[in-house]
């Protein structure tokens, strides 16, 4: 028996020592060639939107994994810069949107004007991102964060007070949709700011026009709001004002207004407006 033990026992050692001394299996990779490199950053950054919370310390780390393997992967260093503007971090946002736009223009430059104007407010600098785009792209209407590129840049010089510029660019906008031959699927706020430069330079018959043509297509409180604005330039009788007036109350009560996450709209309109203009009749 002692012998059994023994025997055993030296079987054991010699078994951990032949262990011990063979190869270790690979369980992971180290090094990759440059197309396995592009290809699993690609991988790092698609696998972000299944698994993790955009500006989550998990991602952080697999977006540094992902720059790792290609710092010239543009898409990395937009996402970086995606969580940091939500989160009002705007140096930081801005340089990593400048990375993306250098390594692929045509990709985010588009988006980088699209921050210019909504988050930043800084007009010149959005306008100036729009037409490099176009530039770029010619012959095609583009749609940074899915949004007309035209309809952006109208906005962008109706806030500058450039509004025959506006309108041009407006202009453009609706031409171009409504080829579809619908015009039910534009936002009512497209409607609103074409209104506003007429309002604005003092053509009150055509911006009615707008307001109209909005309300027929997408009833929405701001819509009702700036009607009866013009109707009270226009010294229509008080009574439709007033009516309007309730309109835009109602429609604002149940949530049918423009609005934005993170950041204001452009004449968003609030309840204190409306009440402002309703005790001026």
């Amino acid at each position: 028996m002692e012998r059994f033990k023994i025997f055993c026992l030296s079987f054991l050692c010699s078994l951990l020592l032949m262990t011990s001394c063979s190869k270790q299996p690979q369980l992971y990779k180290k090094e990759f060639d440059e197309t396995e490199k592009k290809k699993y950053a690609k991988q790092f950054i698609e696998g972000l939107k299944i698994a993790h919370n955009q500006g989550s310390p998990e991602e952080h780390f697999l977006i540094k994994e992902a720059i790792l393997l290609d710092a010239t992967f543009s898409d990395s260093y937009r996402e970086m810069g995606a969580s940091r503007v939500k989160r009002g971090i705007n140096t930081e946002t801005m340089k990593k949107y400048a990375k993306a736009v250098s390594l692929d223009p045509e990709s985010w430059q588009g988006y980088r004007g699209y921050l210019y104007l909504y988050f930043y407010r800084d007009y010149d600098n959005a306008i100036k991102d729009f037409d490099e785009l176009d530039e770029l792209t010619p012959n095609f209407v583009d749609y940074p964060q899915s949004e007309n590129i035209d309809l952006m840049r109208g906005i962008a010089y109706m806030m500058k007070k450039e509004y025959p510029k506006a309108q041009e660019y407006f202009k453009k906008f609706f031409e171009h949709e409504s080829k579809s031959g619908d015009l039910n699927y534009i936002e009512s706020r497209a409607f609103m700011y074409y209104g506003i430069t007429y309002f604005e330079t003092g053509d009150l018959e055509k911006a009615l026009e707008k307001f109209d043509l909005g309300i027929k297509n997408n009833k929405n409180a701001d819509l009702f709001y700036w009607k009866a604005k013009t109707m009270k330039a226009l010294h229509k009788k008080p009574l439709e004002i007033l009516a309007l007036i309730k309109t835009s109350k109602e429609l604002l009560s149940q949530g049918y207004n423009s609005r934005r996450p993170y950041v204001e709209e452009f004449y968003q309109t609030y309840i204190e407006d409306i009440e402002e203009l309703q005790n001026s009749i």
